[in-house]
């Protein structure tokens, strides 16, 4: 069965990803394609394929969308994984790649930092997902069907 948001869900990626683009997004639409994308690349490879994927450029705005939908945890768990990158994450997929492929093959402590925030984000993913789609509701983002 799909979720109740699925129908606008889809309408929104159309904007985001069409010709009006990301920008012409509200706050709160920003917020759902941000913690939509964070949920589904930790499941589909952990949170570091977030950030070697385009959903981490817009970074910032993901992690303003975990402060809105209260996951404070959430948040200090992906700035965990920011740190790794240094004093600053890169804003593009290609310079994010960049400093990945520098990486050692084996880091013992960048290893146990990535395995630790995908661990917590694993055992709190249904209240992640719960938040979102409250958060979904409260914006009038989406509705059930009646």
């Amino acid at each position: 069965m799909e979720p109740f948001w699925s129908s606008q869900w889809h309408a929104l990626c159309g904007r985001c990803f069409g010709a009006q683009g990301y920008a012409t997004l509200s706050r709160a639409e920003k917020a759902w394609i941000n913690v939509r994308a964070l949920i589904d690349s930790t499941n589909n490879g952990g949170l570091i394929s977030f950030f070697y994927n385009s959903p981490a450029d817009t970074l910032a705005d993901a992690l303003d969308a975990l402060t809105m939908l209260d996951l404070t945890d959430a948040r200090l768990e992906v700035e965990r994984v920011c740190a790794l990158f240094g004093a600053y994450v890169p804003a593009t997929v290609e310079l994010r790649n960049e400093v990945i492929a520098s990486w050692p093959d084996y880091d013992e402590a960048r290893e146990r930092v990535l395995d630790d925030v995908d661990t917590f984000l694993y055992l709190h993913m249904d209240m992640i997902e719960q938040q979102l789609e409250d958060f979904i509701r409260a914006e009038g983002l989406a509705s059930e069907p009646h």
